[in-house]
């Protein structure tokens, strides 16, 4: 005999699925460019869940536990930490569970034929509210271990609470209440995520204004103590060239070209590395291999670009700042203590290339490279942002490691006009 009430919570269970896949969305960028993979995923957990539902029956130990292994398989399909995997799968559960059981515990039993499509609405609405909060999925965020522990305590004991919930149902309205605070309380989360989230980019984004302060700051020093120079050169401008003419007088070549070569020296500034015209790149610059310098017996640094590029100077920050950071960390560590850096732009085409002396890591390419400090997330911004700034102007990024020295090699494509 056909059953009805079956047949119209399976119909239901597709926009419930649909809605997992939302949150799953939200917060995971996606590694499946096409799409194929993720709808066969939620293909096949809608046939899970479906079966579940028929031979178990909803809101049973069987049916939860494979909904939120069907839930935890999903975010396979998405990129993301495994911390930041577990979180998602955790809350989709608690959400889907919480918003079925409220239903089930506030409607009667007469009344149970509407209660999946209710609980459906329910989620729907949840997911719309989030969707309005959270931050986007390639925001890059890696918290540290106590935001992480935050995040994730809360909906283990929401599940806990939820388990207790469903075993011991009660007549009343306690049960109900404790079931939408729960569900309450896990949505607020949503929100805290964001203003963690929000707070981490904060952070990011101020370490770098910091350093890009600091590098105008050493700039501004390079600049003046070189208009000193040549004020101080100027002032004594009459008493150099009477030295001159007296060599010449002389027919003393050598010494003339000498005379001009100290001139030289006296107003060249030992400080300033680098002087494209470009502020944005010579402050950095001068800033970090000033840095370099101090630490490192060889350094060597070569630019060609105009002083009018097109790139964002935060951009530039976060690309140039962390590689240079990372290859003097790096080769500060060996016995070489080597560095050279190569920028160039030629058609639109700008080139970087950095090498330095490294040890400890294995040969061959590399996609990323793990800090060695006890707490990743409060140094530096990770070349996993260089790469976003890559990707952002349709670049690449090749890291190798051959024969004890590391070379990172990006390309960005930058408009000239």
């Amino acid at each position: 005999m056909f059953n009805y009430f079956i047949f119209s919570n399976l119909i239901v269970n597709i926009l419930r699925v649909l809605l997992i896949g939302k949150v799953m969305e939200l917060f995971l960028p996606s590694v499946d460019t096409s799409g194929r993979g993720r709808r066969a995923a939620l293909f096949f957990y809608y046939l899970l869940t479906a079966a579940l539902y028929c031979f178990e029956g909803g809101g049973s130990a069987v049916y939860e536990a494979g909904n939120y292994l069907g839930i935890a398989a999903l975010t396979f399909f998405y990129a993301g930490t495994w911390k930041k995997r577990l979180w998602v799968s955790l809350m989709a559960f608690v959400l889907d569970a919480s918003c079925s059981l409220a239903v089930s515990l506030f409607v009667a039993e007469s009344a149970a034929a509407v209660g999946s499509g209710v609980s459906t609405l329910l989620l729907l609405i949840c997911v719309t509210a989030i969707s309005r909060i959270s931050y986007p999925a390639d925001d890059g965020v890696d918290f540290g271990r106590r935001q992480t522990g935050i995040l994730l305590l809360i909906p283990a004991v929401s599940i806990f609470m939820l388990c207790v919930l469903m075993l011991g149902r009660k007549e009343g309205t306690a049960a109900p209440l404790l079931c939408a605070a729960v569900l309450l309380i896990n949505l607020s989360v949503f929100y805290l995520y964001h203003l963690l989230a929000e707070n981490y980019r904060n952070a990011r984004e101020n370490d770098l204004y910091r350093q890009q302060t600091d590098a105008y700051q050493n700039q501004l020093e390079v600049i003046v103590e070189s208009r000193n120079r040549i004020r101080a050169l100027r002032h004594d401008m009459k008493n150099h060239m009477l030295a001159l003419q007296i060599l010449l007088q002389k027919k003393d070549l050598e010494g003339a070209e000498a005379y001009l070569s100290s001139m030289q020296d006296f107003m060249a500034n030992p400080e300033e590395y680098i002087n494209t015209g470009n502020d944005a790149v010579d402050s950095l610059l001068n800033y970090k291999l000033q840095r370099a310098k101090e630490l490192l017996r060889t350094v060597e640094a070569r630019v060609s670009i105009p002083g009018d590029l097109r790139l964002r100077s935060f951009d530039l920050n976060v690309v140039l700042g962390n590689l240079l950071d990372n290859a003097v960390e790096a080769a500060a560590q060996t016995e070489e203590k080597r560095l050279a850096a190569a920028i160039r732009l030629d058609r639109g085409i700008l080139s970087i290339h950095i090498r330095n002396s490294c040890s400890g890591v294995e040969e061959g390419k590399k996609r990323r490279l793990e800090t060695t400090k006890a707490d990743a997330s409060a140094h530096g911004i990770g070349l996993k942002n260089v790469r976003r700034i890559v990707e952002k102007y349709h670049g690449d990024m090749e890291l190798t490691c051959e024969g004890g020295e590391m070379e990172a090699d990006v390309i960005l494509y930058i408009r000239e006009l």
